[in-house]
């Protein structure tokens, strides 16, 4: 097809994406994507799945025809260019001028934030219909893979919720419910623990199948500050990530800067009010990660409708570098105020993502041999670092929690080993299946940081101009700590028979046939089985004291249980939860008191709630 035939974003939605008062919504944007994939050769559109509520969950790779065309063979280039070890000079070489650099883009995961939305299909027609020299070379060059939308079920929440008010004095109000079912605005906390499917979804482009070079998460902030805040972030910086990172930020944030300064887009802050330590988001963690990760961050309009900010009404941000509203290095043309609208956010953010794209595009060679440069580096400092390897034994208090903390570093894409045999270090022994996370690989960084102790640092960087603490709102993502998983740093060099660990298998258990089981406290995933139970309405008793069966400690708290073996055997074999069939009989002398399943009451309060209520 003509590139004069293919679809306009106005034509199809029937107005300009941003325009006043208008939000275009999530399921007419997957219409768009895929009809664009029809009339164009230079898209691929890839439905991961379903969303938390049901709806697709795309992926949008937009690249030249040929690169399409040989797509699993890029992204196992990238793979060795990002894993380089065994590899040699000439082999790095070959496959630098065989790849092509990786560019991952986000839009909206938190919901309210329209205007990343709003602007993917507008930027993914430009991209597609252009024949600019620049434009071609970003094809030829980069695969872009765009997430549209992260949130496709706040989308569809937000968007409906702005219709039905649209026209009243109520209108561009925020919505006062999560506008996510489990985690509300909470989702951006979630890519060290990847508790959502969302979370899923982009651990699996960025962490382990694409290893992006680069990743921007486009959000919105305030509205009373600088009007659109872009890479780099300000001190403090989190250690253990790899020097070229914090460079990379700078040089991709300045193209951006530059490129935004050229179309006259003012108020464009960088440097400033975001620190370098911030919550393991994907935009944060990925920078542990070896793929530098960058947040925009957009001034709130009121949804779709137009704010107007007086110039009295324009503040810093209490932070050393933005003290106050004004012409600085990393400020230097402050907006002067009036009209806000959604389209200024859509500019914006589409002019910075094309910006990030135009600069992978220009510098391909060097990109690709920095991510090579990273990797390789960030293993040898794994392998001379005092800690050298994290070492969890699976005789832990809880089997099933411990293996599914080992399935989620397989999900950050991080390399794990078991032994096969006992094995020593310094004058304790380790038994056979003990998992070990060397450091001397490429995410040393992240594995510092999700299974090390690190400490915030107390400093001059660390404050803000009136004292306060300096830090985004999380100081340490300890996930074995939080899981309640003990892991051993080995702190020196060991030996031993090791296998790699390609996935978790759920442990076998038999379930034998009874009408009464005995379940042990101790297992998180004890109480999952039990509140299944009383839902069916089975009889739960809880033991209240700890006692000795058949050589095994039942802790205080384990749970007996009423029911066939039909109603129990399912869930407890899909979990690898042991269930002891006993004759009720024989605890006929053991203390229990009857398991009610409880109701909880949640308070609803207006505009918050996050994890709480969800």
């Amino acid at each position: 097809m003509s590139i004069n035939n293919v679809t306009k974003p106005v034509d199809f939605f029937g107005f300009e994406l941003g325009a006043d008062r208008k939000i275009a919504k999530w399921d007419k944007m997957v219409e768009y994507f895929y009809k664009l994939e029809d009339e164009v050769n230079s898209i691929l559109v890839e439905d991961m799945g379903p969303s938390t509520e049901g709806n697709p969950f795309l992926a949008v790779y937009i690249t030249s025809e040929e690169n399409l065309k040989n797509l699993e063979q890029l992204r196992q280039v990238n793979q060795q260019i990002t894993d380089p070890r065994g590899l040699s000079q000439d082999e790095i070489k070959a496959l630098i001028d065989q790849g092509k650099v990786i560019i991952v883009q986000s839009m909206s995961l938190h919901a309210s934030e329209i205007g990343g939305t709003q602007m993917a299909p507008q930027l993914a027609y430009e991209l597609v219909t252009s024949n600019k020299e620049e434009d071609l070379k970003i094809l030829d060059n980069v695969i872009f893979i765009m997430v549209p939308c992260f949130n496709p079920d706040g989308q569809l929440m937000i968007a409906n919720w702005y219709e039905e008010w649209l026209g009243t004095e109520y209108e561009g109000c925020s919505m006062p419910w999560l506008y996510h079912k489990y985690a509300g605005h909470d989702n951006n906390r979630d890519a060290f623990a990847l508790n959502l499917i969302e979370s899923d979804y982009m651990a699996k482009i960025v962490f382990r199948d694409w290893k992006p070079h680069a990743f921007q998460d486009h959000h919105h902030m305030g509205s009373y500050g600088a009007r659109y805040f872009i890479a780099p972030y300000c001190d403090p910086v989190r250690p253990y990530a790899d020097p070229l990172i914090w460079r990379e930020l700078s040089w991709y944030g300045a193209h951006m800067a530059y490129k935004l300064e050229e179309e006259g887009v003012t108020g464009v802050l960088n440097n400033a009010q975001f620190p370098g330590w911030g919550h393991f988001g994907f935009h944060w963690i990925t920078n542990h990660h070896n793929i530098a990760g960058m947040l925009t961050e957009s001034a709130n309009a009121n949804l779709a409708s137009p704010k107007y900010i007086d110039a009295t009404q324009l503040i810093g941000s209490n932070d050393k570098g933005f003290p106050a509203y004004q012409e600085q290095t990393n400020f230097p043309n402050p907006w002067p105020g009036g009209w806000w609208r959604l389209g200024d956010i859509v500019n914006q953010q589409k002019i910075s993502a094309w910006a990030l794209l135009d600069v992978a595009a220009k510098n391909k060679e060097m990109i690709l041999k920095n991510a090579y440069n990273k990797a390789l580096r960030q293993t040898v400092r794994g392998e001379k670092d005092k800690e050298y390897a994290y070492l969890i034994a699976p005789d832990q208090h809880d089997r099933l929690t411990m293996l599914k903390l080992v399935d989620l570093l397989l999900a950050q894409g991080i390399e794990i080993h078991q032994a096969t045999d006992k094995f020593t270090v310094g004058k304790k022994e380790y038994q056979e299946g003990t998992y070990v996370v060397f450091l001397a690989q490429p995410k040393m960084g992240v594995i510092k940081h999700l299974l090390g102790e690190v400490s915030y640092k107390d400093n001059f960087y660390t404050e803000r101009i009136d004292g306060s603490l300096m830090a985004y709102d999380s100081l340490a993502d300890t996930l074995a700590e939080y899981m309640g998983v003990d892991v051993k740093p080995a702190k020196q060099i060991f030996e031993g028979s090791f296998k790699l660990v390609d996935e978790v298998p759920i442990p076998e258990v038999n379930i034998d046939d009874s009408n009464t089981y005995l379940i042990s406290s101790e297992y998180n995933d004890s109480f999952l089985v039990v509140n299944l139970m009383l839902t069916l309405n089975k009889s739960v008793k809880r033991i209240t004291s700890s006692f000795y069966y058949e050589g095994k400690l039942y802790p205080q708290g384990s749970f007996i249980i009423e029911a066939a073996k039909d109603d129990i055997e399912n869930i407890c074999t899909e979990i690898g939860l042991e269930a002891l069939a006993i004759n009720a009989n024989e605890l006929a002398d053991v203390k229990v008191e009857s398991a009610e399943k409880n109701k909880i009451g949640v308070y609803q309060r207006y505009w918050g709630g996050n994890a709480d209520e969800g």
